[in-house]
Protein backbone atom coordinates (compact mmCIF):
# COMPACT_ATOMS: atom_id res chain seq x y z
CA UNK A 1 0.00 0.00 0.00
CA UNK A 2 1.33 3.43 -0.95
CA UNK A 3 0.35 6.96 -0.01
CA UNK A 4 1.62 9.79 -2.17
CA UNK A 5 2.24 13.51 -1.76
CA UNK A 6 4.34 16.02 -3.68
CA UNK A 7 6.59 18.73 -2.30
CA UNK A 8 6.79 21.76 -4.59
CA UNK A 9 7.55 24.60 -2.13
CA UNK A 10 3.85 24.80 -1.24
CA UNK A 11 1.58 23.14 1.26
CA UNK A 12 0.16 19.92 -0.12
CA UNK A 13 -2.36 17.46 1.26
CA UNK A 14 -3.56 14.44 -0.66
CA UNK A 15 -6.13 11.81 0.19
CA UNK A 16 -4.77 8.37 0.84
CA UNK A 17 -5.05 5.72 -1.79
CA UNK A 18 -7.74 3.13 -1.14
CA UNK A 19 -6.70 0.01 0.72
CA UNK A 20 -8.16 -3.32 -0.33
CA UNK A 21 -9.68 -5.75 2.10
CA UNK A 22 -7.35 -8.55 3.09
CA UNK A 23 -8.49 -12.15 3.41
CA UNK A 24 -6.57 -13.44 6.41
CA UNK A 25 -5.18 -16.93 6.90
CA UNK A 26 -8.09 -17.88 9.14
CA UNK A 27 -10.00 -20.88 7.81
CA UNK A 28 -12.48 -20.18 5.03
CA UNK A 29 -14.39 -23.34 5.97
CA UNK A 30 -15.26 -22.54 9.58
CA UNK A 31 -18.76 -21.24 10.21
CA UNK A 32 -17.60 -18.03 11.87
CA UNK A 33 -20.22 -16.49 14.12
CA UNK A 34 -18.50 -13.64 15.92
CA UNK A 35 -15.31 -11.62 16.11
CA UNK A 36 -13.90 -9.41 18.87
CA UNK A 37 -11.21 -6.74 18.68
CA UNK A 38 -9.02 -4.83 21.12
CA UNK A 39 -9.16 -1.03 20.97
CA UNK A 40 -6.39 -0.88 18.36
CA UNK A 41 -7.66 -4.05 16.63
CA UNK A 42 -4.18 -5.51 17.06
CA UNK A 43 -5.60 -8.40 19.05
CA UNK A 44 -8.48 -10.29 17.49
CA UNK A 45 -10.50 -13.29 18.58
CA UNK A 46 -12.92 -15.19 16.36
CA UNK A 47 -15.44 -17.85 17.34
CA UNK A 48 -16.98 -20.46 15.03
CA UNK A 49 -20.14 -22.52 15.46
CA UNK A 50 -18.42 -25.45 13.78
CA UNK A 51 -15.31 -26.18 11.76
CA UNK A 52 -17.17 -26.65 8.50
CA UNK A 53 -16.82 -30.43 8.62
CA UNK A 54 -19.52 -31.23 11.15
CA UNK A 55 -17.32 -31.03 14.23
CA UNK A 56 -17.38 -28.47 17.01
CA UNK A 57 -16.34 -24.89 16.57
CA UNK A 58 -12.86 -23.54 17.36
CA UNK A 59 -11.79 -20.15 18.68
CA UNK A 60 -8.81 -18.53 17.00
CA UNK A 61 -6.83 -15.51 18.16
CA UNK A 62 -4.42 -13.09 16.51
CA UNK A 63 -1.97 -10.65 18.06
CA UNK A 64 -0.85 -8.91 14.85
CA UNK A 65 -3.97 -7.39 13.28
CA UNK A 66 -5.07 -10.72 11.81
CA UNK A 67 -1.94 -11.56 9.86
CA UNK A 68 -1.38 -14.79 11.80
CA UNK A 69 -3.90 -16.85 13.77
CA UNK A 70 -3.49 -19.39 16.56
CA UNK A 71 -5.95 -22.02 17.75
CA UNK A 72 -7.03 -21.14 21.29
CA UNK A 73 -7.20 -23.81 23.97
CA UNK A 74 -10.96 -23.34 24.28
CA UNK A 75 -13.31 -26.34 24.07
CA UNK A 76 -14.01 -27.45 20.51
CA UNK A 77 -16.98 -29.74 21.17
CA UNK A 78 -19.41 -26.84 21.32
CA UNK A 79 -21.07 -24.38 18.97
CA UNK A 80 -19.65 -20.95 19.71
CA UNK A 81 -22.13 -18.15 19.15
CA UNK A 82 -20.49 -14.91 20.26
CA UNK A 83 -17.29 -13.47 21.71
CA UNK A 84 -16.20 -10.17 23.29
CA UNK A 85 -12.99 -8.76 24.72
CA UNK A 86 -11.62 -5.94 26.82
CA UNK A 87 -9.96 -2.92 25.20
CA UNK A 88 -6.49 -4.39 25.73
CA UNK A 89 -7.55 -7.76 24.37
CA UNK A 90 -6.50 -9.69 27.48
CA UNK A 91 -9.92 -10.50 28.92
CA UNK A 92 -12.18 -12.57 26.65
CA UNK A 93 -15.72 -13.80 27.08
CA UNK A 94 -17.12 -16.45 24.75
CA UNK A 95 -20.60 -17.93 24.72
CA UNK A 96 -21.40 -21.51 23.79
CA UNK A 97 -24.86 -21.59 22.22
CA UNK A 98 -25.16 -25.38 22.41
CA UNK A 99 -23.01 -28.49 22.38
CA UNK A 100 -22.86 -31.07 19.59
CA UNK A 101 -25.88 -32.85 21.06
CA UNK A 102 -28.03 -29.74 21.07
CA UNK A 103 -27.80 -29.16 24.82
CA UNK A 104 -27.66 -25.55 26.10
CA UNK A 105 -24.24 -24.05 26.49
CA UNK A 106 -22.22 -22.19 29.08
CA UNK A 107 -19.90 -19.18 29.20
CA UNK A 108 -16.11 -19.30 29.11
CA UNK A 109 -13.63 -16.61 30.08
CA UNK A 110 -9.95 -16.01 29.45
CA UNK A 111 -7.66 -13.49 31.14
CA UNK A 112 -4.62 -14.04 28.92
CA UNK A 113 -5.85 -13.28 25.38
CA UNK A 114 -7.27 -16.75 24.88
CA UNK A 115 -4.31 -18.89 25.93
CA UNK A 116 -6.30 -20.60 28.69
CA UNK A 117 -10.05 -20.69 29.43
CA UNK A 118 -12.34 -21.30 32.39
CA UNK A 119 -16.02 -22.17 32.40
CA UNK A 120 -18.18 -19.60 34.17
CA UNK A 121 -20.57 -20.39 37.00
CA UNK A 122 -23.76 -19.53 35.15
CA UNK A 123 -26.90 -21.45 34.21
CA UNK A 124 -26.85 -23.56 31.09
CA UNK A 125 -28.44 -21.39 28.41
CA UNK A 126 -28.68 -20.94 24.68
CA UNK A 127 -26.49 -17.86 24.84
CA UNK A 128 -27.05 -15.33 22.04
CA UNK A 129 -24.82 -12.35 22.79
CA UNK A 130 -22.15 -11.03 25.15
CA UNK A 131 -20.49 -7.68 25.86
CA UNK A 132 -17.57 -6.34 27.86
CA UNK A 133 -16.58 -3.09 29.50
CA UNK A 134 -13.25 -1.56 28.47
CA UNK A 135 -11.39 -3.12 31.39
CA UNK A 136 -13.13 -6.47 31.06
CA UNK A 137 -14.19 -6.39 34.70
CA UNK A 138 -17.88 -5.94 33.84
CA UNK A 139 -19.30 -8.57 31.52
CA UNK A 140 -22.76 -9.18 30.07
CA UNK A 141 -24.37 -12.28 28.60
CA UNK A 142 -27.92 -12.70 27.29
CA UNK A 143 -29.93 -15.79 26.46
CA UNK A 144 -31.61 -16.21 23.07
CA UNK A 145 -34.96 -17.01 24.66
CA UNK A 146 -34.54 -20.73 24.19
CA UNK A 147 -33.26 -20.92 27.77
CA UNK A 148 -34.37 -18.61 30.59
CA UNK A 149 -34.27 -15.51 28.37
CA UNK A 150 -32.43 -13.43 30.96
CA UNK A 151 -29.47 -11.04 30.87
CA UNK A 152 -26.65 -11.85 33.28
CA UNK A 153 -23.87 -9.62 34.57
CA UNK A 154 -20.48 -10.20 36.15
CA UNK A 155 -18.54 -7.46 37.95
CA UNK A 156 -15.41 -9.52 38.64
CA UNK A 157 -14.09 -10.63 35.23
CA UNK A 158 -16.55 -13.50 35.02
CA UNK A 159 -15.90 -15.19 38.35
CA UNK A 160 -19.51 -14.86 39.49
CA UNK A 161 -22.70 -13.97 37.60
CA UNK A 162 -26.02 -12.44 38.61
CA UNK A 163 -29.19 -12.05 36.54
CA UNK A 164 -30.12 -8.43 35.93
CA UNK A 165 -33.65 -7.10 36.27
CA UNK A 166 -34.23 -7.24 32.52
CA UNK A 167 -37.35 -9.21 31.64
CA UNK A 168 -37.09 -12.62 30.04
CA UNK A 169 -36.94 -12.08 26.29
CA UNK A 170 -35.49 -13.34 23.02
CA UNK A 171 -32.31 -11.29 23.08
CA UNK A 172 -30.29 -10.84 19.90
CA UNK A 173 -27.59 -8.32 20.78
CA UNK A 174 -26.23 -6.38 23.73
CA UNK A 175 -23.67 -3.60 24.15
CA UNK A 176 -22.00 -1.61 26.90
CA UNK A 177 -20.34 1.75 27.41
CA UNK A 178 -16.65 1.65 28.22
CA UNK A 179 -17.26 1.92 31.96
CA UNK A 180 -20.10 -0.59 31.95
CA UNK A 181 -22.70 1.90 33.19
CA UNK A 182 -24.86 2.49 30.10
CA UNK A 183 -26.18 -0.70 28.53
CA UNK A 184 -28.46 -1.48 25.61
CA UNK A 185 -30.08 -4.76 24.60
CA UNK A 186 -32.10 -5.58 21.50
CA UNK A 187 -34.79 -8.24 21.12
CA UNK A 188 -34.67 -10.52 18.07
CA UNK A 189 -38.31 -9.97 17.21
CA UNK A 190 -39.37 -13.34 18.54
CA UNK A 191 -40.18 -11.56 21.78
CA UNK A 192 -41.46 -8.01 21.97
CA UNK A 193 -39.10 -6.71 19.27
CA UNK A 194 -37.95 -3.76 21.40
CA UNK A 195 -34.66 -2.17 22.45
CA UNK A 196 -34.04 -1.64 26.15
CA UNK A 197 -31.43 0.51 27.89
CA UNK A 198 -30.01 0.75 31.37
CA UNK A 199 -28.19 3.78 32.78
CA UNK A 200 -27.19 2.11 36.04
CA UNK A 201 -25.23 -1.01 35.05
CA UNK A 202 -28.30 -3.19 34.68
CA UNK A 203 -30.00 -2.39 37.97
CA UNK A 204 -33.05 -1.23 36.01
CA UNK A 205 -34.05 -1.30 32.36
CA UNK A 206 -36.25 1.00 30.28
CA UNK A 207 -37.92 0.24 26.95
CA UNK A 208 -36.90 2.79 24.32
CA UNK A 209 -38.92 4.40 21.54
CA UNK A 210 -37.09 2.39 18.88
CA UNK A 211 -39.66 0.79 16.56
CA UNK A 212 -40.60 -2.84 17.05
CA UNK A 213 -38.36 -4.80 14.74
CA UNK A 214 -36.41 -7.98 14.26
CA UNK A 215 -33.23 -6.49 15.70
CA UNK A 216 -30.01 -8.29 14.91
CA UNK A 217 -27.20 -6.08 16.22
CA UNK A 218 -26.57 -3.06 18.43
CA UNK A 219 -23.33 -1.19 19.21
CA UNK A 220 -22.30 1.74 21.37
CA UNK A 221 -19.78 4.55 21.53
CA UNK A 222 -17.44 4.48 24.52
CA UNK A 223 -19.59 6.94 26.49
CA UNK A 224 -22.78 5.05 25.71
CA UNK A 225 -24.56 8.08 24.28
CA UNK A 226 -24.26 7.17 20.60
CA UNK A 227 -25.99 3.92 19.67
CA UNK A 228 -26.44 2.15 16.36
CA UNK A 229 -28.91 -0.67 15.82
CA UNK A 230 -29.85 -2.71 12.76
CA UNK A 231 -32.59 -5.14 11.92
CA UNK A 232 -33.65 -7.59 9.26
CA UNK A 233 -36.41 -10.00 8.41
CA UNK A 234 -39.95 -8.82 8.91
CA UNK A 235 -38.81 -5.41 10.17
CA UNK A 236 -38.07 -2.40 8.00
CA UNK A 237 -34.50 -3.68 7.52
CA UNK A 238 -33.04 -0.24 8.31
CA UNK A 239 -30.23 1.09 10.48
CA UNK A 240 -31.17 3.40 13.35
CA UNK A 241 -29.02 5.70 15.44
CA UNK A 242 -29.48 7.38 18.80
CA UNK A 243 -27.40 10.26 20.13
CA UNK A 244 -28.90 10.31 23.61
CA UNK A 245 -28.32 6.83 25.02
CA UNK A 246 -31.45 5.42 23.37
CA UNK A 247 -33.97 8.06 24.47
CA UNK A 248 -34.84 8.77 20.84
CA UNK A 249 -34.02 7.02 17.57
CA UNK A 250 -33.64 8.15 13.97
CA UNK A 251 -33.59 5.94 10.86
CA UNK A 252 -30.56 6.51 8.66
CA UNK A 253 -30.46 6.59 4.86
CA UNK A 254 -28.49 3.36 4.75
CA UNK A 255 -30.18 1.00 2.29
CA UNK A 256 -32.78 -1.47 3.45
CA UNK A 257 -30.84 -4.70 3.88
CA UNK A 258 -30.66 -7.95 5.80
CA UNK A 259 -28.28 -6.46 8.36
CA UNK A 260 -26.28 -8.93 10.46
CA UNK A 261 -23.84 -6.80 12.44
CA UNK A 262 -22.96 -3.18 13.25
CA UNK A 263 -19.93 -1.57 14.90
CA UNK A 264 -18.94 1.87 16.15
CA UNK A 265 -15.76 3.80 16.79
CA UNK A 266 -15.19 5.03 20.34
CA UNK A 267 -16.56 8.51 19.59
CA UNK A 268 -19.47 7.22 17.50
CA UNK A 269 -18.46 9.21 14.43
CA UNK A 270 -17.46 6.20 12.34
CA UNK A 271 -19.98 3.42 11.95
CA UNK A 272 -19.94 0.11 10.12
CA UNK A 273 -22.71 -2.25 9.05
CA UNK A 274 -22.50 -5.68 7.42
CA UNK A 275 -25.23 -7.41 5.44
CA UNK A 276 -25.89 -11.11 6.10
CA UNK A 277 -25.64 -11.99 2.43
CA UNK A 278 -29.40 -12.25 2.04
CA UNK A 279 -29.47 -8.61 1.02
CA UNK A 280 -26.68 -7.16 -1.11
CA UNK A 281 -23.94 -8.89 0.93
CA UNK A 282 -21.89 -5.70 1.35
CA UNK A 283 -20.27 -3.84 4.24
CA UNK A 284 -21.11 -0.16 4.56
CA UNK A 285 -19.39 2.64 6.44
CA UNK A 286 -20.37 6.08 7.67
CA UNK A 287 -17.80 8.71 8.66
CA UNK A 288 -20.34 11.27 9.86
CA UNK A 289 -22.17 9.46 12.68
CA UNK A 290 -24.64 7.77 10.35
CA UNK A 291 -25.79 10.74 8.27
CA UNK A 292 -24.43 9.26 5.04
CA UNK A 293 -23.38 5.74 4.11
CA UNK A 294 -21.00 4.33 1.52
CA UNK A 295 -20.45 0.70 0.50
CA UNK A 296 -16.88 -0.42 1.10
CA UNK A 297 -14.78 -2.48 -1.29
CA UNK A 298 -15.34 -5.60 0.80
CA UNK A 299 -16.32 -8.59 -1.33
CA UNK A 300 -19.92 -9.72 -1.37
CA UNK A 301 -20.24 -12.18 1.50
CA UNK A 302 -22.39 -13.83 4.12
CA UNK A 303 -21.21 -11.49 6.86
CA UNK A 304 -21.92 -12.45 10.45
CA UNK A 305 -19.83 -10.03 12.49
CA UNK A 306 -17.95 -6.76 12.09
CA UNK A 307 -15.76 -4.96 14.63
CA UNK A 308 -13.87 -1.66 14.57
CA UNK A 309 -10.83 -0.28 16.32
CA UNK A 310 -11.52 2.58 18.72
CA UNK A 311 -10.43 5.20 16.18
CA UNK A 312 -12.26 3.51 13.31
CA UNK A 313 -9.10 3.06 11.26
CA UNK A 314 -9.19 -0.75 11.29
CA UNK A 315 -12.01 -3.20 10.69
CA UNK A 316 -12.27 -6.96 11.10
CA UNK A 317 -15.20 -8.86 9.62
CA UNK A 318 -16.22 -12.51 9.60
CA UNK A 319 -18.13 -14.29 6.86
CA UNK A 320 -19.98 -17.59 7.16
CA UNK A 321 -18.69 -19.18 5.04
CA UNK A 322 -15.85 -17.23 3.52
CA UNK A 323 -13.25 -16.54 6.20
CA UNK A 324 -12.13 -13.44 8.09
CA UNK A 325 -11.20 -10.17 6.42
CA UNK A 326 -9.38 -7.12 7.74
CA UNK A 327 -9.20 -3.57 6.44
CA UNK A 328 -7.13 -0.58 7.45
CA UNK A 329 -7.60 3.07 6.64
CA UNK A 330 -4.25 4.45 5.45
CA UNK A 331 -3.29 7.81 6.98
CA UNK A 332 -3.32 10.99 4.91
CA UNK A 333 0.17 12.28 4.13
CA UNK A 334 0.55 16.06 4.51
CA UNK A 335 3.37 18.43 3.57
CA UNK A 336 3.76 21.99 4.83
CA UNK A 337 6.57 24.59 4.98
CA UNK A 338 8.07 25.17 8.42
CA UNK A 339 10.62 28.03 8.60
CA UNK A 340 13.46 26.86 6.32
CA UNK A 341 12.27 23.27 6.48
CA UNK A 342 9.54 21.05 5.17
CA UNK A 343 7.24 19.33 7.65
CA UNK A 344 5.85 15.99 6.52
CA UNK A 345 3.18 14.55 8.82
CA UNK A 346 0.45 11.95 9.10
CA UNK A 347 -2.05 11.10 11.78
CA UNK A 348 -1.03 8.44 14.28
CA UNK A 349 -3.98 6.14 13.72
CA UNK A 350 -3.81 2.54 14.83
CA UNK A 351 -3.51 1.68 11.15
CA UNK A 352 -0.46 3.96 10.73
CA UNK A 353 1.94 1.44 12.20
CA UNK A 354 4.57 -0.19 10.01
CA UNK A 355 4.82 2.56 7.39
CA UNK A 356 8.12 3.94 6.12
CA UNK A 357 8.57 7.32 4.44
CA UNK A 358 10.07 7.30 0.95
CA UNK A 359 10.82 9.90 -1.71
CA UNK A 360 11.68 10.16 -5.39
CA UNK A 361 12.40 13.07 -7.71
CA UNK A 362 10.70 11.71 -10.84
CA UNK A 363 7.53 9.59 -10.87
CA UNK A 364 8.63 7.91 -14.09
CA UNK A 365 11.38 6.25 -12.07
CA UNK A 366 10.95 3.28 -9.76
CA UNK A 367 13.88 3.59 -7.37
CA UNK A 368 12.17 5.11 -4.34
CA UNK A 369 14.49 5.96 -1.45
CA UNK A 370 13.54 5.10 2.12
CA UNK A 371 14.35 8.02 4.42
CA UNK A 372 16.33 7.22 7.53
CA UNK A 373 14.76 10.12 9.44
CA UNK A 374 12.81 8.60 12.29
CA UNK A 375 9.27 10.01 12.64
CA UNK A 376 8.63 11.89 15.88
CA UNK A 377 5.28 11.36 17.58
CA UNK A 378 3.87 14.75 18.57
CA UNK A 379 0.48 14.56 20.25
CA UNK A 380 -1.45 12.42 17.73
CA UNK A 381 0.72 13.05 14.68
CA UNK A 382 3.88 11.52 13.25
CA UNK A 383 6.23 14.23 11.95
CA UNK A 384 9.41 14.30 9.88
CA UNK A 385 11.28 17.57 9.36
CA UNK A 386 13.51 17.89 6.29
CA UNK A 387 15.68 20.81 5.10
CA UNK A 388 13.91 22.74 2.36
CA UNK A 389 16.96 22.60 0.11
CA UNK A 390 17.00 18.80 0.21
CA UNK A 391 13.24 18.18 0.23
CA UNK A 392 12.11 20.44 -2.60
CA UNK A 393 10.91 19.03 -5.91
CA UNK A 394 10.47 15.55 -4.53
CA UNK A 395 7.50 13.25 -4.28
CA UNK A 396 6.85 11.47 -0.99
CA UNK A 397 4.94 8.40 -0.07
CA UNK A 398 4.23 6.14 2.88
CA UNK A 399 4.82 2.48 2.17
CA UNK A 400 3.61 -0.38 4.28
CA UNK A 401 6.04 -3.16 3.26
Amino acid sequence: MKLLAACMFVTASFSALAQNWNLTEASVYCNWQSIAASSDAGKLAAAAFDDGYGDGGPIYTSTNFGELWSLAEAPTNVGWQTIACSSNGLQLLAADNEDLNGNPGILYTSTNSGKTWKSALTPFNYWACVASSATGSRLLAADSGMGDGLIYMSTNIGKTWTPTTASSDFWASICSSANGTILAAADSGYGDGMIYTSSNSGTSWTPTTAPINQWTSIASSSNGLQLIAANSGYGDCLIYISTNAGFSWTPTIAPSNQWASVASSADGSQLFAADSGYGDGLIYTSTDSGNTWTPTAAPVGYWTSVKSSADGSRIAAASNPGGIYTWQSPPVLKIAPSARNILISWQALSSATGFVLQNISDLTLTDWTTLTNKPVLTNTTYQVVLPLSAAANHFYRLLNP
